[in-house]
């Protein structure tokens, strides 16, 4: 019987050093001395950076809605939320430092801005090319707005500055009326870029939109900054003012919308905006377009061998002809990019005016008054001489006889240049040894050399694309002065004709 006894009590002796052995080990592999039991709580992160455990996320997040009450008035909404890059993590884990809401609240107050549900606007951007800079630039576009429906409306808005508002009703609605003898059908609206809308919270130090006004003010303009002014003198008419500014009549037109023509009437103490239009996504506008083209004559030029140089008649008189042309536009803000003739009908035939002079031979100098079209006819001006976008447009974008149709010598001379740049493409310069050069950009291809004489209305090239273009169209320029060198100007080559 003493001997039973004795046996238990060696093994509770052994069974109780063993417990005691487990405590101390577990002792000193956690760290843990007050207790080993787990408890499930919330590790706060803050950029991946721990700040403390709480016991409630829902508790904390209650806490910061609470305490931020002016952000919900400021805002006008019902619920603030942590700042971004707050996590709020569960875990398992013993003996961890718990923080009070108040706690964690005081950490992230003064460092991390809270958030507040909204909508994140991201605009893909288009390239854009800066003709006094020579350089492309694409950027992507974020706008904060708090209501779906706010960006909804202004983008409406912009696009009533560019379309009027019964042209796109009458689009959407299907209710055009059909093109009979002449006018123009939408034939679609779009915007370019990819626009993507995603529901988030959102920080309140970024710029978020809640005025209409301002956002309307941003999507067409670029910037919420004030745009320059204008006040009108006795005297002024809208084209004058624009050309000072550098800025097209149509753009002029569109930063003041109240205006529908550059003949509309100006008085004295007027104020005008001046802002350089520059939307933040790109309005596309697709048109068929009947329209009645006057045909100007041409000028032919007979060589009589017989006949002294410098002699000259004329030999017939010339009239100038209709046309009823259809062509596909393509707008992009307001602004053609693109113009293809898609069919030509004669109404009333133009008749040449045809000059008899003697010559013998080719003349080398051009005579300063009879200019010849440098392309075929019908044809477009996509782009005229003037400002354009902040830039001076050095000459004539003529479009519309299509890719490889015939590019003509204005007059007769030499030619100066004839080669490719990336800006101009193929081009030629041609010298009329009387002071005059005339310039022919973006070709597909070339029908003459440096140093080759050309007479008026000799073939030198076809239409292209080549260089920086958009669309297929001859670039037609005229200077006084060796082009782009010391000393020479341009001139507006529709005044030679």
């Amino acid at each position: 019987m003493k001997i039973v006894v004795v046996i238990k009590m060696i093994k509770k002796g052994i069974i109780g050093i063993f417990t005691c052995l487990l405590a101390c080990g577990l002792v000193f592999f956690t760290g843990y001395s007050k207790s080993v039991n787990p408890q499930e709580l919330y590790r706060v992160y803050l950029d991946g950076k721990t700040i403390g455990y709480i016991k409630d996320k829902t508790l904390l997040e209650d806490y910061i809605d609470r305490e931020q009450s002016e952000l919900k008035k400021k805002y006008n909404v019902d619920k603030v939320y942590a700042p971004n890059g707050l996590d709020i993590i569960k875990e398992v884990t013993f003996d961890e430092k718990i923080s009070t809401e108040k706690e964690i609240y005081d950490k992230i107050k003064d460092i991390a801005p809270f958030t507040i549900n909204g909508y994140i606007i991201t605009i893909k951007g288009t390239t854009t090319f800066s003709e006094s800079e020579g350089e492309t630039t694409t950027d992507d576009l974020t706008i904060y707005v708090l209501d779906r429906e706010l960006f909804d409306e202004a983008v409406k808005n912009t696009v009533s500055v560019f379309i009027s508002d019964e042209d796109y009703n009458n689009f959407i609605n299907d209710t055009q009326e059909e093109i009979t003898d002449v006018g123009t059908l939408i034939e679609d609206i779009y915007i370019k870029n990819d626009i993507t809308i995603s529901e988030g919270k959102i920080s309140t130090e970024e710029k978020l939109f809640t005025d209409i006004g301002e956002l309307d003010k941003y999507l067409l303009f670029g910037t919420t900054e004030e745009q320059q002014k204008y006040k009108v003198k006795a005297g002024d008419v809208i084209s004058d003012i624009a050309y000072n500014n550098k800025l097209s009549v149509q753009e002029f037109l569109i930063a003041n919308p109240d205006f529908t023509s550059e003949n509309n009437l100006l008085y004295e103490g007027q104020i005008v905006n001046l802002g350089l239009i520059d939307p933040v996504f790109n309005l596309v506008e697709e048109e068929h377009v009947v329209e009645m083209q006057e045909q100007n004559y041409d000028t032919v030029i007979e060589y009589d061998e017989s006949l002294l140089v410098g002699y000259e008649t004329v030999k017939q008189d010339g009239v100038n002809g209709t046309l009823r042309v259809t062509k596909k536009v393509q707008k992009i803000n307001g602004e053609t990019m693109s113009a293809v003739i898609t069919n030509s009908e004669v109404v009333k035939p133009a008749i040449s005016r045809i000059i008899v002079r003697g010559s013998k031979v080719i003349p080398s100098v051009g005579n300063l008054s009879v200019w010849y079209w440098p392309t075929a006819r019908p044809y477009l001006i996509t782009s005229s001489y003037g400002w354009r976008g902040g830039d001076f447009h050095e000459g004539l974008d003529i479009s519309g006889t299509g890719y490889g149709s015939p590019i003509y010598a204005a007059n007769n001379g030499t030619v100066a240049e004839a080669g490719y740049t990336s800006i101009n493409g193929n081009y030629v310069y041609i010298n009329h040894n009387n002071g005059y050069y005339s310039i022919y950009g973006h070709m597909s291809s070339l029908n003459v050399k440096k140093g080759q004489v050309v007479s008026m209305g000799q073939k030198i090239g076809e239409m292209g694309n080549s260089g920086y273009a958009m669309g297929t169209h001859l670039h037609f320029g005229v200077f006084y002065g060796y082009p782009f060198h010391s000393g020479s100007y341009t001139i507006n080559p529709l005044e030679l004709y």
